[in-house]
């Protein structure tokens, strides 16, 4: 699959997930379609891509309106016996690419449909429980929102989402790309919205009249381009001990190899035993056992595609893409922002299938010692194996999502798109002969170089 993509035969992809579709399971439909759906908007089939990620849609919305209580058997097995909800910034992409679709097609409507949604998703976050988690907002989300509603004519609403992408910016591990600061202040000049400004702490790095979708009433083409490939998300094995009353404590390995020690304190003692220690009885405070956590770590993957290089109509004009999104960073922000509720959830798990082991060992004890052993050691190796992490992850996202916007005249134009890697090397090139641009219009255009 990773080389189908990085070769760009998106299509022989999204054939093969077909024909092996039984191989995501039950738990895990909203992956199945979110990979369809990107595959066939990267080949540029953007009706069956609209029709995939709907059906994702679908399932995201039935999941997230299902109590995760009912889903107790994860706090015995795993988490792979839970539904794959898909992580933040998953949730988001999933109405992106809807809506870069909609673009595509023209279907600007539409398109503003999937951005409010998109609100709705960040409503959804800040109104969660779990508030300590670090992705809130999204500044390309609401970057390209502000575009949108420039085809719309909905200057008032444009400006409300370029505020929203700054701040968004200033909150992320992302900086705030210059192209959207500098058209930030200067949009906020010309429409004098000092207060914006000065909340937002903004200044320009360059002149106006060098800042992309600032003067483009008469037209403009706006490339956007994946670049790379999104991180796999590993299992790094936490070992340690756990003092019954007391704490769990050991060590972890990050995927750049350095060890993590962590200490937890441990699930409290039932008050039975509390009883036991009052009355000086025998109790299992105290009492110590090895234990193994499974974790979630992401492993970045080499990306050659570093970025792209836009020529109009033969080299009259030449840009540049901007990064507007790094899904190395929102993955790692992910894991981290969630390691606290992943050690709680797995030293719970652990602890009530090593309290049900013990039991069950006691129940099973035979008359010598190397039956005894053998029983033990049977099922200490199959309470190991349930360890698992939840290593689920939609790994058809690229690396970075990127932008560029080309002012041009209403006329007929031809755009070359080159990919680029870190040394400036073209390593992938698109072109397109025929690109009608009327006056006022917007024209989207998608080139994926996932290598």
């Amino acid at each position: 699959m990773s080389q189908a993509t990085s070769q760009g035969l998106f299509l022989k992809a999204a054939a093969d997930i077909k024909k092996n579709e039984t191989l995501y399971g039950s738990n895990d439909r909203l992956l199945y379609f979110m990979d369809q759906g990107l595959l066939f908007h990267y080949a540029g089939d953007y009706q069956s891509s609209l029709e995939n990620l709907e059906k994702a849609e679908d399932v995201a919305a039935e999941l997230y309106a299902r109590s995760v209580t009912n889903e107790a058997a994860s706090l015995l097995i795993n988490d792979l016996v839970r539904p794959y909800r898909g992580r933040r910034h998953e949730r988001v992409l999933l109405h992106q690419f809807i809506a870069f679709n909609y673009m595509a097609n023209n279907q600007y409507d539409e398109a503003l449909v999937e951005t409010r949604k998109v609100q709705l998703v960040f409503d959804a976050f800040s109104s969660d429980s779990e508030l300590a988690h670090k992705y809130q907002d999204d500044g390309m989300s609401h970057y390209i929102s502000s575009i949108v509603y420039e085809t719309q004519r909905e200057t008032d609403n444009a400006l409300i989402s370029i505020f929203k992408s700054v701040s968004a910016y200033q909150k992320s591990p992302l900086k705030v790309p210059d192209a959207v600061n500098n058209l930030a202040y200067y949009r906020f000049k010309r429409n004098g919205r000092e207060e914006d400004l000065r909340l937002l702490n903004l200044a320009p790095t360059t002149s106006q009249d060098e800042v992309e979708g600032l003067n483009s009433k008469d037209g403009e083409i706006i490339f956007i381009g994946y670049a790379g490939k999104s991180p796999v998300i590993k299992e790094a094995i936490f070992s340690g001990t756990y003092v019954v009353g007391g704490f769990i404590s050991g060590t972890y390995h990050k995927a750049g190899g350095e060890p993590v020690r962590i200490i937890l304190p441990a699930p409290p003692l039932p008050t039975s035993e509390f009883e036991k220690l009052e009355n000086k009885e025998k109790t299992k405070a105290g009492t110590t056992f090895h234990l193994k956590l499974a974790l979630p770590e992401a492993v970045r993957r080499p990306s050659e595609t570093k970025s792209f290089r836009i020529l109009l109509d033969s080299g009259q004009q030449e840009h540049n893409s901007m990064v507007l999104t790094d899904t190395d960073l929102l993955i790692e922000q992910d894991i981290d922002s969630n390691r606290t509720l992943d050690l709680t959830r797995a030293a719970i798990r652990v602890v009530l299938r090593m309290l049900t082991t013990q039991y069950t060992k006691a129940q099973l004890e035979e008359e010598t010692p190397l039956e005894n052993i053998l029983i033990s050691t049977g099922i200490d190796l199959l309470t190991d194996q349930l360890e698992r992490a939840d290593t689920r992850l939609c790994f058809i996202l690229p690396k970075t999502i990127q932008l560029a916007r080309i002012p041009v005249k209403p006329a007929k134009h031809r755009i070359e798109v080159f990919a680029l890697n870190s040394s400036g090397n073209v390593i992938g090139k698109k072109v397109w002969e025929n690109v009608i641009v009327r006056q006022g219009e917007k024209k989207f255009l998608f080139y994926p170089s996932l290598m």
